[in-house]
């Protein structure tokens, strides 16, 4: 019986042996973001990730201790094949899951979890997103990891040859039924304080040690736990969000979001009240790549000249850091939320506001050119519930211009926009959403600062992109049409990859917002107000003087009531933003992870996570 015990206690220890590894693989893997993290903190990390791989191992060990509480009844042949069996599983999945969080932290900077889940219902998303260059070197060690995974396994499993004989029938089912019942002070992170009462569910936030450097608080993060906790979160996507009572959630959210803008707009930027108006959203184009709001030289130089033609609002912030987020938020001003994407919801969008259909109703011609796939993230539905004329993806050009993974390149969308707008009648709302800016980086041109790592492969991929949009823009001066129209030029979502900055940063959701064009009646401006994408749409349809109650998340940008502030969602939780406060509230752990001016702001965070969850129920 003491053997069984030890060899018992050693399989535990032989798990979190396995989450120590792939601890180390995490930290060495992705690299580059630890760069500025002390040995210390890297230590830290291990201690303090102790406590979900604690967690995890108990979860881990009910199976192998059901079968040998049962061994008595079913036989020492049968229970030593289902105990070689059931830890060989185990261990394969903890090692699939490990392996997969590899290549998503080091694309998007997130640990693995159910939300990844989704892309799986459009494979291409995954597939459009490697190149053969970026999709050898993970295999290879993946296969080859997994492949050490299986013959350590193997050979481990060989070694826990407990001892299934009967004499000890009765003793044996009590002493494991018992380990059972231990098991759930680690699984739930120990004692409360209050005696013999097992402590609350323990959470992510358990691991969270450090404030500055949330690269050392994501490896203390035990990737299968994460995962299951996330499966969880996910099964409750229709549940409330009981953060606090629903009346206070409304007085905070009415305060930040402040009152509709019914003031008369300042200024007035607009020499007609009808003009042709180009949207151009540029995949990923974070404000840390366009020097004129502060990012990085050279990246885009004809945004930065142009930016001096026009009026650029320097505080423009994406509402979410995914496309499926940042289009509903531009199109219908509804916000993105950490686990839903509402243009994904058919039912719910019939429900909302929709720009291309509010042009419509002016007698507007309608379009939006996509060079990808157009059913990504329901784009197709989506703008046909907007009402748009004309819907133009990847499948509508040429199949010899149909030259990368995800599509067609910028310059080839841009020049058969330029045709078309050129035979199109007045007025126009037309959109072009391009994406050679996105994953992999994939660029007709030589990458002007190189490839040899994923930011400078996407600086890259800006500069072209930039590029393509200063040429198309020069060959519209030339045209009759360019007088009587508005461009606005914006993004569909920030990125991480420039600065390494994290998901819940400011910075990561900075993007810019240019108007140009004939219709303008000042050029060289800069409004440096808060607002977001959320904005965009109000303020678009009050400068043409077309009323806009439906919008309700929005605010006119221009309007002398406006009250700035900007809120976005990330992973699993929300930031604030406005004059006087910034704040990011992180709801794995339920807590702030930082607030500006003080630690005693309102509970804005959670009150607009509770406020749109709500809402997004309801619809």
């Amino acid at each position: 019986m003491k053997n069984n015990l030890f060899k018992y206690l050693s399989l535990w220890g032989v798990f979190i042996l396995y989450f120590i590894f792939y601890r180390t693989v995490f930290i060495l893997y992705n690299g580059s973001s630890f760069a500025d993290a002390s040995i210390e903190k890297l230590l830290l990390s291990y201690l303090y990730g102790l406590k979900l791989d604690l967690s995890f191992s108990g979860y881990m060990m009910l199976i192998p201790s059901l079968i040998l509480a049962v061994s008595p009844v079913i036989g020492p042949k049968i229970s030593s094949r289902m105990l070689a069996g059931s830890i060989t599983l185990i261990l394969a999945a903890v090692s699939i899951i490990e392996i997969i969080d590899l290549e998503v932290y080091s694309y998007w900077g997130e640990k693995f979890d159910a939300m990844h889940l989704k892309y799986l219902d459009n494979p291409k998303q995954i597939t459009n997103s490697i190149t053969f260059k970026t999709l050898v070197f993970p295999l290879l060690f993946s296969l080859f990891l997994f492949y050490a995974h299986f013959k350590i396994t193997i050979w481990l499993v060989s070694r826990f040859s407990f001892d299934f004989k009967n004499r000890y029938y009765w003793q044996k089912p009590l002493l494991f039924f018992t380990l059972i019942a231990l098991s759930l002070i680690p699984i739930r992170g120990g004692f409360s304080i209050v005696p013999f009462r097992l402590g609350i569910p323990i959470n992510v936030g358990a691991v969270y040690f450090d404030p500055d450097n949330m690269a050392v608080n994501h490896a203390a993060v035990n990737t299968p736990w994460n995962f299951v906790y996330s499966m969880k979160k996910a099964s409750k996507i229709d549940t409330h969000y009981d953060l606090m009572p629903d009346h206070v959630a409304v007085d905070l959210f009415s305060k930040i979001n402040g009152a509709p803008t019914k003031g008369t707009p300042y200024p007035s930027l607009l020499n007609t009240p009808q003009p042709n108006i180009l949207l151009i959203i540029l995949e990923s184009f974070t404000a840390k790549g366009v020097e004129v709001l502060g990012g990085a030289k050279s990246v885009t130089p004809e945004l930065n000249k142009l930016s001096k033609e026009g009026v650029l609002f320097s505080q423009f912030y994406a509402s979410g850091h995914r496309s499926n987020r940042g289009i509903g938020s531009l199109f219908s001003s509804y916000p993105g939320l950490p686990y839903n994407a509402i243009i994904e919801n058919p039912f719910k969008t019939e429900k909302l506001p929709h720009l291309i259909k509010s042009m419509k109703e002016q007698d507007y011609q309608t379009a939006f050119y996509y060079g990808g796939e157009i059913d990504f993230a329901n784009f197709r539905a989506y703008f046909n519930q907007g009402k748009a004329d004309k819907i133009v993806s990847k499948l509508d050009f040429d199949f010899s211009s149909n030259n990368t993974k995800w599509g067609i390149h910028d310059d080839v969308v841009f020049d058969t926009l330029f045709n078309h707008l050129n035979k199109e009648t007045m007025p126009f709302f037309y959109t072009l959403f391009t994406l050679s800016s996105h994953e992999p980086f994939d660029i007709p041109v030589e990458p002007i600062f190189g490839s040899d790592n994923n930011e400078d492969s996407f600086k890259s991929a800006m500069h072209y992109t930039d590029a393509c949009l200063g040429k198309f823009i020069a060959q519209a001066k030339k045209t009759t049409w360019w007088d009587k129209t508005l461009i606005v030029i914006t993004a569909d979502h920030g990125t991480t990859q420039i600065n390494n900055t994290s998901n819940g940063q400011k910075e990561t959701f900075h993007i810019p917002l240019l108007w140009l064009g004939g219709a303008l009646t000042v050029t060289d401006t800069v409004i440096s107000t808060i607002g977001s994408q959320l904005d965009l749409a109000p303020t678009l349809l009050d400068q043409m003087n077309i009323n806009q109650p439906e919008y309700v998340y929005g605010r006119n940008m221009l309007s002398t009531h406006y009250q700035p502030r900007a809120y976005y969602s990330f992973g699993d939780g929300f930031g604030v933003l406005s004059d006087s406060i910034s704040q990011v509230y992180n709801g794995e752990i339920d807590a702030y992870t930082h607030q500006q001016p003080s630690d005693n702001l309102p509970d804005y965070g959670r009150a607009i996570y509770q406020f749109i969850s709500n809402d997004f129920l309801s619809k």
